[in-house]
């Protein structure tokens, strides 16, 4: 009896071993964590970046770090299909491509203009990458961006293209978009679907001579699967703030061209009261609560004053925000999207009219912040005025 289950044990032990056998070692692989797409339209040809790591770009080091910069590797090559670009680079590329880890997909302006869909399609066919890659938009050279490092000759790991710190919130800046994220929101017939737009900084930091550095400015939007056109930065920090409890937002409160003091906001998700008088198309009022932290106190003023300038101050920024979204038929507050659920018969009539955008200014009825001075910072004020 113990030979057999001596013999048993050895066999299931050889079977194990076998499902390693075709695993190549980590330094063996060259790891795809990004690729880039572009398009030329005269010539009908699409042209693949990948930005490939070796294990010394992703492995952490001990101790103190080597001063040899490691290089970072970007490939590229042109097909008629998107599947024959990358596969000429496949011919050229000892160690062999590893897609596993891709993390980021950016594609060009041109791109986004003529093959888009086309190009979701194929990215969603595809096995290899996963729904969490993270997308971004650039007019740049997408292998500028691809040779961008972290500060201190880090290697590309470090920039914004491949970093992920929505765990610790986000504080003056753009969220990232993951293509679940997007897609989900892309094919819905109201509300807006966003992807960041990646630039290169060349003023801010140098050591001796000028260092490039990665950041988003501004969203590229999406309404009923079509690109409307662009936001700036400011506008998507705010659009992100409403829509998102992490993020955070410093403001400063001005009046008369002069600051009063500056904060630290954060908001809770809007409250969208519809009216149901009126279900022809969307007509609201929004409520928005916000919590806010004293950073500066540069005038005095008594608290209640305070919190009145700075209620109404937010609420002239989220009137700003709508408007400039209904010049280019952008809902940037999302509020269509749940006014179809509950309205498909008016969806319906919407949808077939010659006008399909479903805003105007009348649209919005009434704004209204409430906001909360949590903190303040050892700056004080007389309890009797709060």
């Amino acid at each position: 009896m113990n030979n057999k289950i001596t013999k048993f044990m050895i066999i299931l032990s050889m079977l194990l071993l076998t499902g390693c056998t075709g695993s190549k070692n980590i330094q063996d692989l060259t790891y795809i964590v990004s690729i880039g797409l572009d398009y030329d339209e005269t010539k009908d040809e699409y042209t693949a970046f990948l930005q490939g790591l070796n294990f010394a770009n992703v492995a952490k080091q001990e101790g103190s770090r080597s001063t040899d910069p490691i290089p970072t590797f970007v490939g590229s090559a042109k097909g008629k299909t998107l599947n024959m670009a990358v596969s000429n680079l496949y011919k050229v590329s000892r160690p062999p491509l590893f897609f596993g880890h891709t993390k980021t997909l950016v594609l060009s302006k041109n791109l986004l203009k003529y093959k888009f869909k086309e190009v979701l399609e194929d990215v969603g066919r595809n096995r290899s990458l996963r729904p969490s890659l993270e997308l971004f938009i650039t007019e740049t050279d997408i292998e500028d961006i691809f040779s961008a490092k972290g500060l201190f000759d880090y290697p590309p790991v470090y920039t914004i293209l491949l970093t992920e710190e929505k765990s610790e919130g986000i504080q003056n800046d753009i969220d990232s978009t993951s293509l679940m994220h997007f897609l989900r929101e892309y094919y819905e017939p109201m509300g807006t679907a966003l992807i960041p737009n990646i630039k290169i900084d060349h003023e801010s930091w140098r050591a001796g001579e000028k260092v490039p550095s990665l950041y988003l400015d501004g969203y590229s939007v999406f309404q009923d699967g079509t690109l409307k056109g662009d936001i700036s930065a400011n506008v998507s920090m705010t659009v992100d703030w409403l829509q998102n409890k992490k993020n955070s937002l410093d403001y400063a409160l001005y009046e008369e061209g002069e600051v009063l003091s500056t904060f630290k906001l954060t908001a809770d998700e809007p409250k969208v009261k519809y009216n149901k008088d009126h279900a022809n198309f969307p007509e609201f009022s929004l409520e928005v609560s916000v919590e806010a932290e004293l950073l500066e106190k540069i005038n005095d003023i008594p608290y209640k004053e305070l919190q009145a300038k700075l209620q109404k101050s937010l609420e002239k920024k989220i009137t700003n925000v709508y408007e400039k979204g209904i010049e280019k038929k952008m809902d940037l507050l999302d509020v269509g999207e749940r006014w179809y659920r509950t309205h498909p018969g008016k969806f319906n009539e919407l949808d077939n009219s010659a006008d399909r955008f479903y805003l105007t200014e009348e649209s919005l009825k009434q704004i209204k912040v409430k906001v909360d001075i949590k903190h303040f910072n050892a700056y004080r004020y007389i309890k009797e005025t709060r």
